[in-house]
């Protein structure tokens, strides 16, 4: 039996996605602000729901109006108008019923568009909650189409409108008056006659608009809207506008809404009363800049507890491989390459799951908007307007999601500086190096008040990146990108409790994306790299796979006492690391890789180790830890597996000097925290762009900064002796 098609929409925030999860059964993210969804998502509805017959859900993103004036509602537009393939066979509108004077506009274009159509009037416990409750059965005779009361959030509902859905086909719809009215409503521009009037009436309103592209005329509708002056056409689509508004307060007086509640939004009356304090102009920011500042210092200090926990683990682990397989290449593999490079990118999991649920808290209480709210005179500084926060604050868990939320930005101009800015902002991926070196190089013990030395460094990574990529987008938006700054218009939602089942199965999601990553693209990377710097082994190296240092090793009793003596009051009773001469991994292919790369290298600090890491980190930032994993693990040999944050504090040179200092290790850091080294991102930043250009741009050029300011936070410290 063919599945039925069912088009999911409605405004930014009505609660769309909550129930095409509740529906199909998946896991999409739930977020307390507009543009959470920016692309469709299909699904089918669970067996349970819909017994007799199969049915296709896609859900749209949220669209205000069928005027595609971004990217985000194009997508909505041409799904419902069937522009670039079949149209759905019934849509399912969702409207707020706490809001609902706001969300009839877009009921009244699908009625004009003439589809079948069923209303989930949705939220229906928060308009009755604000004494504001919606009859259904008289806006379903208003309308002329079933309506079903549904809350997404408990799944209330939802038996009742797949049964709504399911028989559409069968119950054909009446036109009500307002469907004929808006049918056969006269146009300042009447449609031609090979030309459909709704159509028509939408092209006009796009060319009124100025994004005929995103509706996607063809050459013989772009030669009809040709023949019509600039002028006409935006009057005509006023006129169209007005009229339907017209409709809106009809409609509205018909189910006897009160004038006052026609002007507000009832769910927003104890927001408005808590945003007196949290939009404020001066205390708004102190506590936006309290609430990022703790985030990123309890990611810093709460999971140690679990990372030090996985550590032992993953040691526990080595050990017993060493002992069950015994001496020999696979053993190494499997200790060196698996454990000690994937391994120590798992270590840092609970601070991953961390963000992303702190993140999760933030947006579902409805808090993100607001920071977009504050943060709007800041970027119109920049020459953008606060929306565009809203992506760059998502860039804070992964960019290829904050790319994809820059649909939702109207002005070309705006979408792409705004895609370039994403990639400073510190994603997850960052987030464990900044932690490995943050461990392994600065005094745990320290204290600045009640926050660690640790934390506040942290704290300061992400606003160096923060701050970075608001200056990367005042010199688009002055250069290349120039353009007027365009007018702030973003809804703020109703503060709500976060639901927690939704947020944990988020972190859930996320967390286990990661850890996929881990176990897929890191280790595959991993084995790779771990053959480069394994083979071909050293001249001397024994045919058992050992390190070199094992095979040369002398009975201590045959050596002459001061021999003993001297070697034993020159070397650091920690140093268990050879000299770059005596390390096995200069033999590899990947060995000889790096050291011909550390000339570039050494004026930022970084030796070839470093050098092979940085390579390793093209393919995902995370293979950075586990490349240096891998390369410590094969030059100690160590059966123990001892943390990589230990390895990198105890490391020494042949004088016995610390090799990684903490003015290296902030170096390195800074390098990361510019250098584009994500494929993924790339991939989207092609997709987005359509172009080949922008994603060379973005890598060239934030490269090019991250070396030379990894070079200048080094050679600066050298000069001031700081080491």
């Amino acid at each position: 039996m063919t599945p039925l098609r069912v088009a999911l929409a409605g405004n930014p925030n009505v609660g769309k996605t909550s129930l095409f999860n509740e529906l199909t059964g998946a896991r999409h993210k739930v977020g307390n602000y507009a543009g959470v969804t920016v692309e469709t998502r299909a699904g089918a509805v669970v067996p349970r729901l819909s017994p007799t017959r199969p049915i296709t859900v896609l859900d749209l993103p949220g669209t205000y109006s069928l005027t595609p004036i971004a990217e985000d509602e194009a997508v909505a537009f041409r799904c419902l108008t069937g522009a670039e393939s079949e149209p759905p066979d019934v849509v399912a509108l969702v409207l707020d019923a706490a809001n609902l004077a706001r969300n009839l506009y877009l009921a009244v274009q699908l009625l004009e568009l003439g589809r079948p159509l069923v209303v989930a009037l949705n939220m229906m416990d928060v308009a009755a909650e604000a004494g504001t409750p919606v009859d259904p059965d008289a806006l379903s005779r208003a309308l002329g189409v079933p309506v079903v009361p549904t809350v997404a959030r408990t799944g209330e509902g939802m038996a009742r409108l797949v049964e709504a859905l399911g028989s559409i086909e069968h119950v054909p719809q009446a036109i009500s008056p307002l469907r004929a009215r808006l049918l056969a409503g006269d146009d300042a521009l009447p449609a031609p006659p090979v030309i459909e009037a709704a159509r028509w009436r939408w092209l006009v309103s796009a060319a009124a608009a100025g994004t005929l592209e995103l509706a996607g005329p063809t050459a013989e509708e772009q030669a009809a809207l040709a023949a019509h002056p600039a002028a006409a056409l935006t009057a005509a689509a006023h006129a169209r506008v007005i009229a339907r508004y017209r409709e809106v307060d009809a409609l509205l007086a018909e189910i006897g809404f009160t004038a006052a509640q026609r002007e507000r939004a009832p769910a927003m009356s104890r927001s408005a009363a808590i945003d007196r304090v949290l939009t404020h102009r001066v205390w708004g920011l102190v506590i936006f800049v309290g609430v990022m500042a703790t985030i990123f210092s309890s990611i810093f200090t709460w999971a140690e507890p679990l990372m030090g926990a996985i550590e032992a683990l993953i040691g526990w682990l080595s050990e017993q491989v060493s002992a069950a397989l015994g001496p020999g290449v696979f053993t190494d593999l499997l200790t060196q390459g698996v454990l000690a490079g994937a391994g120590n990118v798992l270590v840092f999991v609970p601070q991953i799951a961390l963000l992303f649920l702190l993140l999760g808290i933030l947006e579902d209480s409805g808090y993100m908007a607001r920071a977009a709210f504050l943060v709007d005179r800041l970027m119109a500084r920049v020459g953008l307007h606060g929306r565009a926060f809203v992506p760059l604050l998502s860039g804070y868990a992964c960019a290829i999601p904050a790319i994809l939320g820059t649909r939702t930005i109207t002005d070309p101009r705006d979408r792409l500086a705004t895609i370039l800015m994403i990639p400073f902002m510190s994603c997850s991926a960052r987030l464990p190096i900044y932690v490995l070196f943050i461990s392994a190089l600065f005094p745990a013990e320290e204290r600045v008040g009640p926050f660690t030395v640790g934390s506040l460094m942290l704290v300061g990574f992400y606003a160096l990146s923060t701050v970075s990529a608001l200056a990367a987008g005042a010199i688009w938006k002055r250069t290349a990108l120039r353009g007027p700054t365009p007018p702030f218009v973003l809804e703020l939602p109703p503060y709500r409790l976060p639901r927690l089942r939704n947020t944990l199965l988020h972190v859930y999601d996320r967390t286990a994306d990661f850890v996929r990553q881990a176990g897929t693209v890191i280790l595959a990377v991993t084995v790779v790299l771990w053959v480069l710097l394994s083979f071909p082994r050293p001249p001397d190296a024994p045919d058992s796979g050992r390190a070199v240092a094992e095979a040369v090793q002398v009975d201590p009793a045959a050596r002459a006492p001061e021999d003993m003596s001297a070697e034993t009051a020159s070397a650091d009773p920690k140093d268990t690391s050879p000299s770059d001469d005596d390390s096995p991994i200069i033999h590899s292919i990947g060995g000889r890789i790096g050291k011909a790369m550390e000339p570039v290298l050494q004026p930022m600090g970084q030796d070839f180790r470093m050098g092979i890491a940085i390579l390793g980190s093209f393919a995902a930032r995370e293979v950075m830890i586990s490349t240096l994993g891998l390369v410590y693990g094969i030059e100690a040999d160590d059966e123990n597996q001892t943390p990589l944050r230990d390895k990198l504090r105890e490391a020494r040179e042949p004088d016995g000097s610390r090799r990684h200092t903490p003015l290296k290790g902030l170096a390195a850091m800074v390098f990361f925290v510019y250098a584009c080294q994500c494929m993924s991102t790339l991939a989207v930043v092609r997709r987005e762009t359509r172009s080949w250009k922008w994603p060379l741009v973005m890598f060239v050029s934030m490269s090019a900064l991250a070396y030379a300011l990894a070079v200048l936070v080094y050679q600066v410290g050298l000069a001031l002796g700081y080491t």
